[in-house]
């Protein structure tokens, strides 16, 4: 059985759930690590994907520099931390790796993925916070 998740299909919120429900289980079957590897790829490809200008054109968070300037210091501590998350996520994902098939890596491991997978559910929700703010007081009234 092959595991493909498209991340620009899967939103950070469900990467997440799943990835929280397949450390829960506890498995260490080698499909286990196969799918563990997977969702931090997967969840590491959405992070770079959100931080990044898809098309070519003037992002949100751009048009929130213009346009909410008073936001413009908390966006940049968002990037810094949407960068910070998105190497914590390459870590554990090399540390997946470098684990696979080994028991005795599962509750460390474990537990470092689920302190980056509460750093990204939070960065997630400070991140809607700003953009919420900036359309309700700025780029709304346009």
């Amino acid at each position: 059985m092959t595991i493909t998740i498209d991340p620009t299909v899967s939103g950070v919120s469900d990467l997440v759930s799943r990835t929280e429900s397949l450390l829960s289980q506890r498995r260490t079957m080698a499909q286990w690590w196969v799918e563990l590897v997977a969702l931090l790829d997967a969840l590491g490809a959405r992070v770079a994907t959100l931080r990044q200008d898809q098309n070519g054109e003037s992002t949100l968070a751009e048009q929130i520099r213009m346009d909410a300037p008073h936001l413009y210091g908390s966006l940049r501590r968002l990037d810094e931390e949407s960068e910070a998350v998105q190497a914590d996520l390459l870590h554990v994902r090399i540390q997946a790796g470098e684990s696979m098939g080994d028991e005795s890596r599962v509750g460390e491991l474990s537990a470092d993925i689920r302190g980056v997978l509460h750093r990204l559910t939070r960065l997630e929700r400070r991140s809607n916070s700003v953009v919420l703010d900036a359309y309700d007081r700025d780029i709304g009234g346009e």
